[in-house]
């Protein structure tokens, strides 16, 4: 039995239309549950013909007797003179060898406060140039300006920072 004043009660009726929104809110959501969508088609599969099959590329023959002769748990095994590398792993004697080009002489380096930094530099027996970042010298590209030295990159990627000389060196 309902009281009399049901109707004039305002959170009553609140509570009846928020009942009623989740009752209608639950069936939505089984009948979007229960609904099973239609699976599309496969794309169509070629079958390989039997000539591809008989075609395949050949494995090489592994020489299970060399294998067999450099026993892995000989005694008289000992570790190779180059250690391993990965395919692509450049290799650590050949960085040794990279000879470092000629690196320029820094006569000054002026820093803007707009961000406009630039250096005078010298390579041996060549006029002094005005540089700023990005600029080739030589072999060397100009990373960075600070104040009393620069930053560079050579072609073969060696990263160094100069100073600036000091007069009579």
């Amino acid at each position: 039995m309902m009281p009399r004043g049901w109707r004039n009660s305002v959170p009553l009726q609140s509570a009846l239309v928020a009942f009623g929104l989740a009752v209608l809110t639950t069936g939505w959501t089984t009948m979007r549950a229960l609904r099973v969508e239609a699976i599309p088609d496969p794309p169509s599969t070629a079958i390989a013909s039997l000539e591809t099959i008989r075609r395949a590329p050949q494995r090489a023959k592994s020489d299970v007797e060399a294998t067999v002769e450099n026993n892995l748990f000989s005694i008289d095994r000992s570790a190779p003179v180059t250690p391993y590398r990965m395919p692509g792993e450049p290799d650590p004697s050949a960085a040794r060898a990279v000879v470092q080009p000629e690196k320029p002489l820094v006569l000054g380096t002026a820093i803007a406060t707009d961000g406009r930094h630039f250096a005078t530099v010298q390579l041996r027996d060549g006029p002094p140039m005005l540089v700023r970042i990005g600029d080739k010298v030589g072999e060397w590209t100009v990373r960075a300006i600070e104040r009393g030295k620069i930053v560079v990159v050579s072609t073969n990627g060696i990263r160094t920072e100069i100073t600036v000389s000091k007069p009579g060196t």
